[in-house]
């Protein structure tokens, strides 16, 4: 019914753009589109381990400058940036530092569209509520009229399976997904600079590893420790 999915639909929509800023509900189209095309440039939980394994062994014998060379062909802009500081002869203490506030921020963006996206489940019922009340009254208006009461009945249940779909079946499990993702990819980012950490304080590789590797699922380090 077009009808009723329009005023669940651009409802949700409406009220979602009035209780957020137009810039961080534009980036929600940015958000979905990542969702269902994942993008190559970030690492995985072993490829983070695996990367930093690797560097740990190369700052054994090359000098710090020479680093990014470990790194070529690597798209992640937090590893790239990483690295990068490092070769520049930066202070330790303020390379982690800048990689906790990134870390920070990152989390931060992360829960405001996760909070959106949620947002968004808890408006669809409730137009889908306000479809039912209305064809409701529309079947109070004339109750003689058989075609009258078969429309406004098809509007009052149809508005309220639309506000149930888009906040049960889309919305919320949306929202939760999206938080799973966060947390994987800010847990990437805290192996990443913990990695940078314990190269700057010249650890040997096979620390590195069982180190990095106590960050995973049990499963994830018989992988890791294999590769």
């Amino acid at each position: 019914d077009a009808n009723s999915f329009i005023l669940v639909f651009f409802g949700t929509v409406g009220s979602s753009l009035i209780s957020t800023s137009f810039a961080d509900f534009k980036g929600l189209s940015q958000l979905f589109k990542n969702l269902f095309f994942p993008s190559t440039k970030q690492l995985s939980l072993n490829e983070a381990i695996e990367i930093m394994i690797k560097i740990s062994q190369d700052a054994q014998s090359v000098s710090r400058q020479a680093l990014p060379d470990s790194i070529k062909g690597k798209k992640d802009l937090f590893l790239i940036r990483s690295i990068d500081m490092v070769a520049a002869g930066l202070d330790k203490d303020f390379i982690i530092q800048t990689l906790d506030t990134d870390i920070e921020e990152i989390r931060h963006r992360h829960a405001k569209k996760v909070t959106t996206v949620r947002t968004m489940g808890s408006f669809a019922p409730m137009f889908g509520m306000a479809g039912t009340v209305i064809g409701v009254i529309q079947v109070l208006k004339n109750v003689t009229d058989i075609d009258n009461i078969v429309s406004g009945m098809a509007l009052a249940l149809m508005t309220t399976l639309y506000g149930l779909f888009f906040s049960s079946i889309f919305f919320i499990p949306l929202s939760n997904k999206l938080k799973n993702l966060s947390e994987q990819e800010i847990l990437t980012k805290q192996i990443i600079a913990q990695g940078i950490e314990m190269i700057m304080d010249k650890e040997i590789p096979l620390k590195v590893e069982k180190y990095l590797t106590a960050y995973v699922q049990s499963t994830q380090k018989e992988t890791a420790s294999k590769k």
